[in-house]
């Protein structure tokens, strides 16, 4: 399953040291059945008022020393992928983080036979599902809306093992965590002080984490 990290800093930093213990984790993280993140990997960060972003087919450990090309910044937002399907690979339009206007979209999870009735953007299940989440951002709340995405894909799933998605949005964190079970591999953690947020899909560096409940929402 993919890994995600999001990083806001009251002073602008350089990511590097953060993109390097992401991707450390990336590396040696398995899913129980054996899954890695090794399909490619996307960073966006903030710079002058809008996203730049950043694509790559190869996995994220390997191109450690590209980091350092990435200005100091005081939000980003990056993401490795794991495609779960052959004709899936090696197409970087699918690769994540997903820009609009203001908006940075992540998401990593297993959900499994999603039927719904409304059209959706996309070829895939992250882009449907950014496409979800932006037909409901129109008329909710960004919060509201991630509830409102994550009654409709439990509600009309067959299975969803996991279901994590993260939002940057006018410089605050919208997180939704969903998990059927194995929380140490599907559950979400979070750090926050005066100085830094951090949202991870596992732990990095010697922060104190905190881990998010099921079907929780947090605003940071």
């Amino acid at each position: 399953m993919c890994r995600f990290l999001l990083v806001r800093s009251k002073n602008k930093i350089k990511p590097e040291k953060l993109l390097d213990e992401f991707a450390s984790m990336c590396e040696k993280s398995r899913a129980p059945d054996g899954d890695w993140q090794g399909d490619g990997y996307g960073i966006a960060w903030r710079m002058a008022g809008k996203w730049e972003l950043k694509k790559s087919l190869t996995p994220v450990w390997d191109e450690i020393n590209r980091f350092e090309t990435i200005p100091k910044t005081k939000l980003f937002a990056v993401h490795a992928r794991s495609s779960c399907f052959p004709n899936q690979k090696g197409i970087i339009e699918y690769n994540q983080p997903y820009i609009e206007d203001s908006l940075c979209f992540v998401f990593n999870g297993m959900v499994r036979g999603v039927s719904l009735s409304m059209p959706l953007d996309g070829k895939i299940g992250a882009q449907k599902i950014f496409s979800l989440l932006k037909q409901n951002i129109r008329k909710n709340s960004t919060d509201e809306a991630l509830r409102q995405v994550d009654r409709l894909i439990v509600n009309n799933a067959k299975k969803v093992e996991g279901m994590n998605i993260g939002v940057v949005y006018d410089g605050k964190f919208y997180v939704l965590c969903e998990y059927e079970s194995n929380k140490d591999y599907f559950g979400i953690r979070y750090y926050q002080d005066d100085d830094i947020t951090l949202v991870c899909s596992e732990p990095i560096g010697s922060y104190q984490w905190r881990n998010m409940k099921k079907s929780e929402i947090l605003l940071l």
